[in-house]
């Protein structure tokens, strides 16, 4: 790939380096090319920086396959106009220069049949643009190499027909034995870029570098860019430096510029291989353009290469210093969040995470108690569940609340069955009848039942009508507000003429926001250590959770976002995780806040704690607050004589 670029391509004179292809202008790139003819590579991920080598080695690799394997090419963009512009500003402009295209492609005129502007023909194959929002366009012909540029602007689905990438990947079938994928985008949003999933999957390599110091091979990072701040707390830009991560020596312009001459792209997946999880520490001899992970134990290459992936900022970048992307950044600091997340993206190839990000979910599994689910913890003074209900099945989770805004969650249940026929209502309405054993040996049931309503409207409002004899099963009308957990009742019920029923059905209004935020930040405080106290609105875990569930407990993320000068503040999944158990759990805390259990004060708890035998712990008397030493005839011990024969006149009145 990289001697027929240099032996053949000419870049045109539109572009910054017209003339003659040098790899070596940009090192970086060469890896990239040479994966194209990779043995095993099917598929290529480029999660790059812009300006820098993503569209260099679409433009490379089409063109070698159109003069050397001529066959079926699909280019893929968001839109339509974006494909006519790819086709008008890289492609007419390659075939235009590069001689032999253009003797490929001859003089055709754009109304021949084989020449439009976003579809060209040329002996042996085609080459054809699309935009990704038009499903009919990427299911129309056979392909065999497939191209697809700043994927993270792609609709999520192709008029409702589901991927636009995997609509395209589709029609490589009947190559299925020598296709080749090529993805290339700077990143976007963390957990929702499609970019950064795609190179997750892959085998995740890695440009490396040797210091110029003491010779050890590095991927350049971020962390390790340094400079100084003056006194008013800003960037001095002038003494911005990288610094070597293993002998922590800066390096100059220049000795950088010397380390990007020679770059080594490196497997950076962990893998398992003899029985243990490792993470790459031995390398292969170099072979197109990489260096394959070694297993430390038998030696052989560990990580498959069938998914290639490079990651690549702008720290390798010969044309941009230190000096101008940390100039970069300080201006990004300057000018707020949405800055720094373009400066994220675009510069350092690396999603940015918005507004309050959920805890890890592996953090939050890790600092499990020790009860077993379905048992009730001494804690726990009361229980509410929630339940939410989809096509198949009703997932319910039932939730114990205690002192200092400490919750337990008890149990999680799946009740399959069709939610439009009765059995699976009548199995989850044999739970309400259920008890759960307390730690002091007490039976307690659940006191308020919340089953959510949007979805499947009608099947719950039936449901819920049919059990107002017991008058704790609500149907939840969850909402997108901040204002707290619980916002009141709302009438479903009314007359002929629109009058509202007193009596009729209600719904509990859920700020689900809220209980979203206040979750995801419980769950993020840590275990005390030895026998101190738990924070306030610790959240207990039982400890045979399954992963999945705490997946899901920290399933979404408030992503903050400016538009038209507005602010707006939205959950979104993480990753396309589920989350029927943070519902569950929206709901139930919903629930708690209708009761009150945000302002009980220590007569409801002892209340609580007497019902379930549980003995009361003394609680000391306050001791007597004495008065303080003042000095004799100062201000203070003026206001304190004044004030005394108030006090008595006060105490005498009550």
């Amino acid at each position: 790939m990289v001697q027929w670029a240099e032996r053949y391509r000419r870049l045109s004179k539109e572009s910054s380096n017209g003339g003659r292809f040098i790899a070596s202008r940009v090192e970086v790139a060469r890896g990239p090319m040479l994966w194209a003819t990779e043995p095993g590579v099917s598929k290529i991920t480029l999660m790059a920086c812009t300006q820098l080598l993503k569209t260099t080695c679409i433009e490379n690799i089409a063109g070698r396959f159109i003069h050397v394997e001529p066959c079926p090419i699909l280019g893929v963009f968001p839109k339509d106009d974006a494909a006519e512009t790819f086709s008008k500003d890289r492609l007419a402009p390659m075939i235009r220069d590069t001689r032999v295209l253009r003797d490929l492609f001859g003089d055709a005129k754009s109304r021949d049949s084989g020449a439009t502007l976003t579809h060209k023909q040329f002996p042996g194959g085609h080459i054809t643009l699309v935009g990704a929002n038009s499903p009919t366009n990427l299911a129309m012909r056979p392909i065999r190499l497939l191209v697809c540029d700043e994927i993270d602007k792609y609709p999520l689905s192709a008029g409702g027909e589901g991927s636009p990438i995997d609509l395209a990947e589709e029609r490589q079938a009947e190559f299925k034995a020598n296709s080749l994928t090529v993805v290339a985008c700077s990143p976007t949003i963390a957990g929702r870029s499609a970019i950064e999933a795609s190179y997750d999957e892959s085998d995740q390599r890695k440009p490396y570098v040797c210091c110029p110091h003491c010779a050890a091979w590095q991927s350049m990072e971020w962390e390790q860019v340094r400079f100084d701040k003056d006194e008013g707390g800003k960037i001095v830009t002038a003494s911005a430096r990288y610094e070597c991560v293993s002998c922590e020596q800066p390096w100059t312009e220049a000795q950088r510029l010397v380390a990007l001459r020679k770059i080594e792209w490196r497997q950076t997946a962990s893998f398992t291989c003899c029985g243990e999880n490792q993470v790459p520490e031995q390398w292969a001899p170099e072979a197109y353009g990489v260096r394959r992970a070694l297993c430390r134990s038998c030696g052989c290459e560990a990580v498959p290469n069938d998914h290639a992936g490079g990651q690549a900022s702008k720290l390798y970048a010969p044309k941009q210093t230190i000096k101008e992307t940390v100039a970069k950044f300080a201006r990004a600091l300057r000018r707020g969040p949405e800055a720094l997340r373009t400066f994220f993206n675009t510069q350092l190839a690396r999603t940015w995470k918005e507004g309050a990000d959920a805890p890890e979910w592996q953090d939050v599994y890790a600092r499990r108690d020790d009860y077993l689910a379905g048992t009730v913890p001494a804690g726990t003074l009361i229980l509410f569940a929630g339940a939410d209900v989809q096509k198949d099945r009703i997932e319910v989770t039932v939730w114990g609340f205690g002192r200092n805004r400490e919750r337990w969650l008890i149990e999680h249940r799946v009740l399959t069955g069709d939610t439009s026929r009765s059995e699976v209502w009548t199995e989850l309405e044999a739970m309400f009848s259920e008890t759960w054993e307390h730690a002091s040996g007490s039976e307690m049931m659940v006191r308020d039942w919340g089953i959510d309503s949007s979805a499947f409207t009608a099947e719950v409002y039936a449901f819920v009508r049919s059990q107002a004899g017991r008058g704790n099963v609500h149907a939840i009308d969850g909402q997108d507000s901040y204002s707290g957990a619980f916002l009141g009742l709302g009438n479903k019920d009314s007359t002929a003429k629109g009058k509202k029923l007193r009596r009729g059905l209600k719904t509990v209004r859920v700020g689900a926001s809220f209980a979203k935020q206040e979750l995801m930040g419980c769950l993020g405080l840590q275990r005390p250590s030895g026998d101190a106290p738990f924070p306030a609105g610790f959240v207990h875990l039982p400890r045979d959770i399954p992963e999945d569930g705490v997946r899901q407990l920290t399933a979404e993320e408030l992503v903050v976002s400016v538009s038209r000068g507005r602010t707006r503040r939205e959950w979104v999944p993480i990753g396309g995780r589920r989350n029927e158990w943070l519902d569950c759990a929206n709901y139930a805390r919903g629930l708690a806040a209708m009761r009150g259990w945000d302002r009980w004060r220590e007569t409801h708890w002892r209340g609580l704690e007497d019902a379930l035998g549980i003995q009361r712990t003394t609680i000391a008397p306050a001791a007597e607050i004495a008065t303080p030493a003042v000095a004799a005839g100062s201000l203070a011990d003026r206001n304190l004589k004044r004030m005394a024969p108030r006090s008595r006149v006060r105490s005498r009145t009550r």
